[in-house]
């Protein structure tokens, strides 16, 4: 992602911004808000050093499911 591109809300449960949240760019790409992995669970799986795994509410899986 780069330093100046501009994320907009898609969902969010709050209006906080401390909870889990979609967002888009104006490329529709799309990102994730939520818990990051305890560092024993993100042993247990592979991912490269770019690139991490978070935890999800049910909810934003829901709105997805909508689509």
């Amino acid at each position: 992602m780069s330093e100046s591109q501009k994320l907009t809300v898609i969902l969010s449960p709050c209006n906080s911004g401390m909870c889990p949240t979609l967002y888009s760019d104006e490329t529709g790409n799309v990102f994730v808000q939520g818990q990051k992995l305890s560092s024993q669970t993100r042993e247990t799986i592979s991912v490269s050093d770019d690139e991490e795994v978070v935890q999800i509410a049910p909810e934003i899986l829901s709105y997805l499911k909508a689509f």
